[in-house]
């Protein structure tokens, strides 16, 4: 199955030379091979090379796991000087045949027709008789290429940016109103114990064209399993998306999933989908769901390398009833839902589908149009993506969609918002970061791009202009709206509030401050660019993109969203105490291991002074009655650095670790660690 469907990013590791020989880097090589881990193999054959640049069969092993990391430029260096030696060229007898993929995958389609050409013209005797008919067929595509990549389409393309990109892969777009929804592997998978931890999928979020962050609390998460693709149903009542686990380095195996959003608008336990949607020792992955006219209500359209396809990854579709999910049909409790409909058979979409790999499907129901990706139509390399019209109830032949849209890369993931005009794409084209800056190996990006207007028909003459007759408009469903979810006190239990180095009051051992939370947080939220820059310093543009990554996550996804549920916390707890409720509240202090024990314990309660002013402060001082009656308690205990993980720096010189080291900045907290009320 081909890595850019499930899609992952593997990293390597790396040992001393001097504790292993080079033929043991090249056995090292040749396992992680083995088990598709071509990120790792590239390394070991790489670092092999370097002490021997004339081992031409070493190249070869080199090229091909550069090819398979979709690292083609290094490939093409490695392809080249097997060519170079017609004993190795023989040996190897796929080179040029090799040498012509890349270059296709380049975008150089004369360079890859020649490339072919040679290929047919020498044809090396050790030669599998196949690769004869896949050169002809690859000339015929090339030429097809250059003429789908000279035909103007006026489509803008734009990268989204490390607000909502890194250099791991970003894919599966997907807009709710004015929240782009999507999926990202940057994040380590904590069960990993290995040197270096294994990557994890998880949903993220982007509202209003803001930084991504991950959804908190109500959405589905694990910290073993890849959590990917959300499809929202048109009414908004349910969310269908992917829960997958690793086979290898590069496969993975996955089934489709569901939660539902009950009467008070609340994310139920998550449930995995039943056969005949999900088969045992199968994958279903990639839900889409769209409105289809034809039976007037909801399709999931799904990828599934299941039996009756084609091969390889086919699509598939069938009919949802909305009424099963329904939130009037569910128990107020929220501990359980409905037992789950009998699915029917999904049903195999013949008309689009091609012996390769098709998936990533998207319904567009204003046109009825299905767009989806694949590697076995005519395009410019790679996975392309292509429209396919819906027309007496089947689908049309597909259409590339063009330049733009498409590359020489991999271009998945199509998503059209409602005005038919804007949407997002995943692609590993050119400007895409790059996972290893030396190889060139790119993982996927999200871009957005806007498609030309279409062109309006002249008027009719005015004597000519027929008579108007008001109808009543086709029943569409209603835009689906993002659930708004009701907190609960206990919601906050466990949350931290996080503090800038020695802050407040620097410098002191006074266990008291005049400031709230809210002046040093706001202080602090101002340093991201200078955190961003301290810590990503003197580093190579791999490791500073990473970097600069770490730090604005821990900004966005912890300081800057443990600023705001301090304020939901303080609404809740005004609501509760109108009504009646009496409640006290828990904190504790914490500091990073900086300074001395005892003035990290006054810091520690400087800390937990400045979140009781918050308290006393906040909204014109509206809790403060309830504090002076005893209704709102703020019980206070602080633990200094006593409880800081022993990998955090002490030393006062090592400024970028024991300051602006997000690990670091992880100590130098107040938490909430429960919320309660008292009987």
């Amino acid at each position: 199955m081909r890595k850019v469907f499930l899609i992952s990013a593997t990293l390597f590791v790396f040992y001393s030379s001097d504790a292993q020989t080079l033929r043991s880097y090249e056995r090292a090589g040749d396992e992680a091979f083995k088990h598709k881990n071509y990120g790792a193999a590239v390394q070991y054959y790489g670092d092999v090379l370097k002490r021997h640049q004339d081992d031409l069969s070493l190249w070869w092993k080199y090229g091909e796991s550069a090819r398979m990391y979709q690292s083609f430029p290094e490939a093409e260096r490695s392809y080249k000087k097997i060519a170079t030696s017609l004993k190795h060229k023989e040996k190897h007898p796929l080179v040029d045949y090799r040498m012509a993929e890349v270059k296709k995958h380049l975008g150089d389609y004369e360079a890859a027709i020649s490339y072919f050409e040679k290929f047919l013209t020498e044809k090396p005797k050790k030669a599998e008789p196949s690769y004869f008919q896949k050169a002809q067929t690859e000339i015929e595509l090339c030429r097809t290429a250059k003429t789908i990549a000279a035909t103007p389409t006026g489509v803008e393309i734009k990268h989204l940016g490390k607000e909502i990109n890194s250099p791991w892969n970003e894919f599966a777009p997907t807009v709710i109103g004015d929240t782009l929804f999507y999926t990202s592997n940057r994040f380590d998978k904590k069960s990993d114990k290995g040197r270096q931890k294994a990557k994890l999928n998880k949903v993220m979020l982007a509202s209003k064209s803001g930084r991504g962050r991950e959804p908190g609390r109500g959405f589905p998460t694990t910290d073993t399993a890849h959590i990917s693709h959300t499809a929202f149903s048109p009414d908004g009542h349910y969310v269908i998306f992917t829960v997958c686990k690793d086979l290898n380095a590069y496969d993975k195996r996955c089934e489709l999933w569901l939660t539902v959003i009950d009467r008070r608008n609340r994310w139920l336990p998550a449930l995995r989908l039943p056969e005949p949607i999900n088969l045992p020792g199968y994958t279903s992955t990639q839900p889409s769901i769209g409105f289809d006219e034809a039976i007037e209500g909801p399709v999931l359209w799904f990828a599934s390398d299941r039996p009756g396809g084609k091969g390889k990854l086919d699509l598939w579709s069938l009919p949802l009833d909305t009424n099963y999910f329904c939130p009037c049909n569910l128990p107020l409790s929220g501990k359980k839902i409905v037992e789950l409909p009998d699915f029917q058979l999904p049903v195999n979409l013949e008309n689009v589908n091609t012996p390769e790999n098709d998936g990533t499907p998207f319904y567009f129901a204003p046109t009825q149009k299905l767009y989806f990706s694949s590697d076995g139509l005519p395009g410019l390399g790679g996975y392309d993506i292509y429209t396919s019209e819906k027309v007496n109830g089947a689908f049309s032949t597909p259409q590339n969609a063009g330049p733009g849209l498409n590359t020489s890369a991999n271009d998945l993931y199509f998503h059209l918002k409602p005005d038919g005009l804007n949407g997002y794409l995943s692609s590993n084209r050119k400007g895409a970061y790059y996972l290893d800056e030396k190889t060139k190996a790119a993982c996927h990006d999200i871009f957005s791009f806007k498609l030309p207007a279409p062109e309006l028909p002249a008027p009719p003459p005015v004597d000519t202009l027929p008579t108007i007759v008001e109808k009543s408009p086709d029943p569409t469903p209603a835009p689906p709206t993002l659930p708004v979810y009701q907190p609960k006190l206990t919601d906050f239990n466990g949350m931290p509030l996080y503090f800038d180095n020695d802050e407040p009051d620097k410098r002191t051992r006074r266990t008291s401050t005049q400031k709230s939370y809210e002046e040093t947080a706001q202080t602090y939220l101002e340093r991201q660019v200078e955190y961003r820059n301290r810590f990503a310093v003197n580093l190579d543009s791999v490791s500073s993109d990473l970097a600069e990554q770490q730090i604005d996550d821990l900004f966005e996804n912890e300081i800057r969203r443990g600023y705001d549920q301090l304020g939901q916390l303080s609404d809740l707890l005004l609501t509760h105490l109108q009504n009646g409720a009496a409640i006290e509240v828990l904190i504790k202090g914490f500091t990073s291991p900086r300074a001395e024990s005892d003035y990290n314990l006054n810091l520690g309660k400087r800390r937990i002074s400045s979140v009781r002013n918050h308290f006393e402060t906040w909204s014109e001082s509206a809790l403060q009655p309830y504090l002076r009656a005893g209704k709102l308690k703020i019980t206070e205990t602080s633990f200094g650095e006593t409880t800081a993980r022993a990998t955090v720096s002490d030393k006062l010189a090592d400024e970028r670790n024991s300051i602006y080291h997000p690990d670091a900045a992880r100590e130098r907290r107040v938490e909430i660690v429960e919320v309660r009320e008292q009987k």
